[in-house]
């Protein structure tokens, strides 16, 4: 059945003028008729709307002008045309949508609420777990597809339509707390019972925690969101004679001695044999974390994990800052891929793996 037969059967109202020319009515799925007139015949196509028609495709610019060059028949285009207005007829309007809004949350939980924008821009949902943490979710409706933002592990993901709801986006929130609540349970373990030093500020979407080990000695530990207390990726970061001696511990004993049925803080201390220190109850204590060249502490994803030797100096460097300052010293050797230097602070030895 050819292209014509097609549009003509489906919209009885169209009646063929000449060859290549429909005039009449077509229906759609709003149970409205609209006028429209087209005339392929020559080589410059054209086409007459009815005023109601031709206020839909207004607020559709180029649309119009789009169908009608990519069509090559008058009845290609009444198909084409068709197709495009039913896709928008499926589409609530500006006015629905808002309507929409605002019925699904008033079918929200009260408790489910924290807050919404007086023009529905942005809805905060707050979820509470089953260890009393409090977790949020804010829907940023810039558009009739939100953004999602929330402090997780992982992000939560909608489909591109317009046909999501609050209550799928709370479903999901809810879905993901719970697939979490081993993980949080050691990582709060690790907050409450030891000095915690990063991040910072502290977030639940991370995975990690640096927490200090001894005096100038600290360690970063990864963990595992499927399995959070099985032994975690670990880092120890301070002077090399300082934190060599519990690597070699770690990596010798680690794997043997790590028991699953205990805390984190448990088994590093077990292994190690140290006892961690707890968080100073005066705020002002601080551990030094930042780069001595610097002074900050992140720079370009890298942390400062070079540290002075000399026991009354210990500062942190980047290995970058460091390898720059040790190019403007008079005596900077290198000698197999190792920098040789001072320290900025104490002047004594320093060296870094690293090329000039």
């Amino acid at each position: 059945m050819n292209i014509q037969m097609t549009a003509l059967l489906s919209q009885p109202q169209l009646v063929p003028v000449k060859e290549q020319c429909l005039t009449g009515f077509i229906s759609l799925s709003d149970q409205t008729d609209y006028y429209l007139s087209v005339d392929y015949s020559s080589n410059v196509p054209s086409v007459e709307l009815d005023d109601q028609l031709q206020t839909k495709l207004n607020q559709h610019p180029g649309k119009l002008k789009s169908i009608l060059e990519k069509s090559t028949s008058a009845a290609e285009f009444v198909n084409s045309l068709i197709d495009f207005l039913e896709e928008v007829l499926a589409k609530p309007t500006d006015k629905q949508h808002l309507l929409i809004l605002i019925r699904q949350i008033a079918n929200l939980p009260s408790e489910s609420i924290k807050s919404v924008d007086n023009d529905l821009k942005q809805i905060t949902l707050k979820e509470v777990d089953e260890s009393g943490r409090a977790h949020f979710l804010s829907i940023q409706i810039d558009s009739k597809t939100p953004t999602l933002v929330c402090d997780l592990p992982e992000s939560l993901n909608l489909p591109q339509s317009e046909l999501w709801s609050c209550q799928e986006v709370l479903k999901q929130f809810k879905t993901i707390i719970s697939q979490y609540q081993p993980l949080w349970d050691a990582l709060d373990d690790i907050d409450d019972n030891s000095w915690v030093i990063e991040p910072e500020p502290y977030s639940r979407s991370a995975l990690h925690r640096r927490f200090v080990i001894k005096e100038d000695v600290s360690m970063i530990v990864t963990l595992d969101a499927t399995q959070p207390t099985s032994l975690p990726r670990c880092r120890f970061l301070g002077s090399a004679k300082a934190i060599q001696p519990l690597q070699n511990v770690l990596d010798e004993k680690g794997e043997e001695l790590w028991d699953p049925a205990q805390s984190v803080l448990e088994n590093i201390s077990d292994i190690l044999q140290v006892e961690l220190p707890s968080k100073p109850s005066d705020e002002n204590e601080k551990i030094n974390i930042e780069c001595g060249v610097c002074y900050c502490y992140e720079m370009m994803d890298q942390i400062p994990e070079i540290s002075c030797n000399n026991d009354s100096c210990r500062q942190l460097y980047h290995v970058g800052c460091l390898v720059e300052w040790f190019k403007g010293l008079p005596h900077v050797r290198q000698s197999f891929g190792t920098v040789f230097g001072e320290c900025p602070y104490c002047s004594k030895p320093m060296h870094v793996q690293a090329v000039l």
